[in-house]
C-alpha cells in the first residue's frame, strides 16, 4: 500500500511539473506575438503624440480627444498601419490629468487592444 502511494505521488508530481511547463511555455509565446503588436501601438500613440504636439491638440482638463489611424494618414503623420502585411484599424485616446496621456488602440486580423472600441475608429 505504501509503495502505491509513492507511485501515485511521483506520477502526480511530475504531471503537475509538466503542466507547469507547458503553461509556462504558451504564456512566453504568446507574450512575444502580442509584443509586436505592442510595437505598432507604440509607432500610433508616438505619431499621435506628435501630431497632438505639433497642431496644439490638447483636451480640457478631465476630457479626452480621439485621433484616429485616418486622421494620421490624412495629415502626413502615418503611412500605414500594419504588422507582417495584417492591416490594423486603430485610435489613440488623448486625455489630461494634470499632465497628458496617450493610450493607443488596435484591431487587427490577429490581435485587439484590450478596450478597444468599434464605434471610435
Amino acid at each position: 500500500m505504501k509503495k502505491k502511494n509513492k507511485v501515485l505521488f511521483v506520477i502526480w508530481g511530475i504531471l503537475v511539473v509538466v503542466v507547469v511547463t507547458l503553461l509556462t511555455i504558451l504564456g512566453f509565446m504568446l507574450k512575444n506575438i502580442n509584443k509586436e503588436y505592442r510595437e505598432v501601438e507604440d509607432i500610433l500613440k508616438e505619431k499621435a503624440e506628435k501630431y497632438t504636439s505639433d497642431n496644439f491638440m490638447y483636451p480640457e482638463e478631465g476630457k479626452t480627444i480621439i485621433v484616429t489611424k485616418e486622421e494620421l494618414i490624412e495629415k502626413g503623420y502615418l503611412e500605414k498601419l500594419e504588422k507582417d502585411k495584417d492591416t490594423c484599424e486603430g485610435y489613440v485616446v488623448v486625455s489630461t490629468k494634470k499632465v497628458v496621456n496617450y493610450k493607443a488602440y488596435i484591431k487587427c486580423g490577429k490581435y485587439t487592444t484590450d478596450g478597444y472600441i468599434k464605434e471610435n475608429k
